[in-house]
């Protein structure tokens, strides 16, 4: 079986800049942007189907019964995963994941997956962990650096690197992904 779906995947620690990053390739008209499933409330400001396609845990317990869930995850006793509806055969699909989540696409014959790890200096991390809320809850900020810093110790997958600089990244990352044959040039 050849490979229908095409999927870039963005991962790495906490505030690198794997969203902003997603978000700037998904403008090329080539690209869909994955939209994954989730059964934790919506928030004020995110609309279903554009953030997340909010479930029930019925519906989403049946999308994983019936094999159409790719990937599905746990956290804050909520479910995560990417339905596969939100890929597009005719596109190259972008996204952000966890490395266990990569894991299950990676074994998925379906798809061709290219993982990219996002790296950023520590410093800037932080400072964008706390500058993203005005009272930023500073024991989580710490708690995430630290346990990113586990997490991503050892990846036992191949992947692509890039150095994020979080103010220049997003016009970097589609010339970087067109240097290395990811992504074809656009005129």
């Amino acid at each position: 079986m050849t490979n229908h779906y095409k999927v870039i995947t963005f991962f790495g620690p906490s505030a690198s800049g794997k969203d902003t990053l997603a978000k700037a390739i998904a403008k090329r008209p080539d690209v869909n942007e994955i939209v994954s499933c989730t059964t934790r409330p919506m928030r004020d400001y995110e609309k279903d189907g554009v953030d997340y396609h909010f479930l029930s845990t019925e519906d989403f317990g049946e999308k994983v019964l019936n094999g159409t869930m790719l990937e599905a995850t746990t956290f804050r006793d909520w479910f995560y995963g990417t339905p596969l509806e939100s890929l597009d055969e005719n596109k190259i699909n972008v996204g952000v994941f966890n490395k266990q989540g990569i894991e299950c696409l990676l074994g998925d014959n379906r798809l061709e997956v290219i993982p990219i790890y996002v790296a950023c200096e520590d410093k800037k991390r932080l400072m964008r962990s706390l500058e993203r809320e005005t009272n930023p809850d500073c024991e989580e900020v710490c708690r995430r650096f630290l346990a990113d810093l586990q997490d991503f110790e050892v990846i036992d997958f191949d992947y692509m690197t890039f150095y994020n600089g979080i103010d220049e990244g997003p016009a970097l990352i589609e010339s970087y992904l067109v240097d290395h044959g990811v992504l074809s040039k656009i005129d």
